[in-house]
């Protein structure tokens, strides 16, 4: 399957976004097989409490979900990845 530029590029947007309004996510695996995708191994720093924990992962479950309700074939380009804040 061919991915198109633009898939790619709102995929790489939203991410950026995420990570803009979370300055505390260093990054996030995405795991999964075939339409059934979870987040796993958030990194975060600083240590945070649960609450603020939670409502990091609940950001990245919803940026992902409305990625794909939108754009159903960028599940290919999520399954399987690691995604990091870019450190300059």
């Amino acid at each position: 399957m061919r991915i198109q530029p633009q898939v790619l590029n709102q995929v790489e947007q939203q991410l950026q976004l995420l990570f803009s309004r979370c300055p505390e996510l260093s990054g996030f695996a995405v795991r999964g097989e075939e339409d059934d995708l979870f987040v796993s191994d958030v990194g975060i720093a600083p240590r945070l409490s649960a609450e603020q924990y939670g409502e990091i992962y609940q950001d990245i479950a919803l940026t992902l979900s409305e990625l794909l309700e939108e754009r159903p074939e960028a599940c290919v380009l999520l399954r399987g990845r690691t995604f990091c804040r870019e450190l300059h």
